[in-house]
């Protein structure tokens, strides 16, 4: 049988080693280790191993939070010690900007609301009226019984509401208000004080506490570049523009789904300006003191990042896909651009998913 040493955790989750030519993706394991394979199955260039057997273990490994760890499909990374989780995701975003030849003058600066009992956004699918996850590698599900990550007053709801219920549904709560989706058509988030009111089936940010955090890096910038005027690109039900108006900042958001739009002209009012369009058919953008970024995880791409440095000095990107955001870099670096901060945010803890938000300034 092989024996294999790992040599880093990849964005998959999985660890990567190599012996007799061959690589191997390992799940559940810890940079260091060397284990064992048992079994593997051929995939396009590499084999996924199945089976394997642990012969040195890194002190960094810990005992599973979660009875449904290993079963469940939505952690990858739970067996490791929280402080190794955030020191690997920048590892891997640094290993993004080696495969992109990119090299930058700062070091992202890692931060976390916290690894348990913080996600208050969640879907679940209604199995014989019990809340189940999809298995890992599988479209089978698995009862769930219970859920470290979620805020614990929120499972609960989940396993009350969901009897009633029936396929995939998406929940959505707030700790602050009280307020919980889907018995409510809108549901009032508290974000730093704020209430900001979302229709169902609008976006949010996984956490009440990571939006905070957004929020708090986008005002950051806004105050430090003396912003009068702002445009909010894909700004969803207004969370951005919210803090942005109220210091007096021109607003002006972009956004299509017609949900958000209700939302947005419900919670921003005559303070800012919503304009129904999608962004990514935009030819031009008027000249604007900073402009704020959240696309999907397509990113914004090459047509709309060039746009939006024809339009500004400052830009603060969040992406969701990193990858596409080191592939987007380029596009403003080619039209004299900078990274002043970058800051990974650690809002999906226990995988190797991860949130980042880049300061850009010509």
């Amino acid at each position: 049988m092989t024996e294999v040493k790992i040599a880093k955790i990849i964005s998959n989750g999985c660890g990567i080693g190599w012996a007799d030519g061959k690589t191997f993706f390992v799940p559940y394991t810890c940079p260091g280790e060397t284990v064992r394979i048992k079994s593997a199955v051929k995939e396009k260039s590499f084999f996924y191993v199945e089976d394997f057997d642990i012969l040195e273990a890194s002190p960094e490994r810990r005992k599973p939070l979660c009875k449904h760890y290993g079963t469940c499909g939505g952690c990858s990374l739970q067996h490791i010690s929280y402080p190794a989780q955030l020191r690997i995701k920048k590892e891997i975003f640094a290993e993004l900007l080696k495969q992109n030849g990119i090299t930058l003058e700062i070091e992202p600066e890692i931060i976390t609301p916290g690894e348990l009992g913080m996600r208050t956004r969640a879907k679940f699918f209604a199995l014989k009226g019990k809340p189940a996850y999809r298995k890992k590698r599988s479209s089978d599900f698995v009862q769930i019984e219970s859920c470290p990550l979620l805020d614990p007053v929120f499972f609960e709801k989940i396993a009350a509401d969901i009897p009633k219920r029936r396929g995939d549904i998406q929940f959505e709560y707030s700790k602050f208000t009280g307020d919980f989706m889907p018995g409510a058509d809108t549901l009032r988030k508290s974000v730093n004080g704020k209430i900001i009111k979302i229709r169902r089936d609008s976006f949010f940010q996984s956490s009440e506490e990571g939006a905070g955090i957004m929020c708090s890096l986008v005002m950051r910038e806004a105050e430090e570049t003396g912003a009068k005027n702002a445009v909010d690109l894909f700004c969803g039900s207004g969370l951005f523009s919210l803090f942005l108006a109220d210091k007096g900042i021109k607003t002006t958001g972009y956004e299509i789904e017609e949900a958000a739009c209700k939302s947005y002209a419900e919670n921003l009012g005559s303070r800012a300006k919503i304009v129904k369009m999608n962004a990514y058919d935009l030819k031009r953008l008027e000249k604007t003191d900073l402009v704020v970024a959240d696309p999907p995880r397509a990113g914004l791409g090459a047509k709309l990042s060039e746009i939006i440095s024809e339009c500004t000095d400052h830009v603060v990107y969040i992406a969701c896909e990193p990858p596409n955001l080191v592939r987007d870099l380029r596009t403003f670096f080619a039209k004299r651009f900078h990274v002043k901060h970058l800051y990974i945010l650690d809002l999906f803890p226990d995988t190797p998913h991860f949130e980042t938000v880049c300061v850009l300034q010509r």
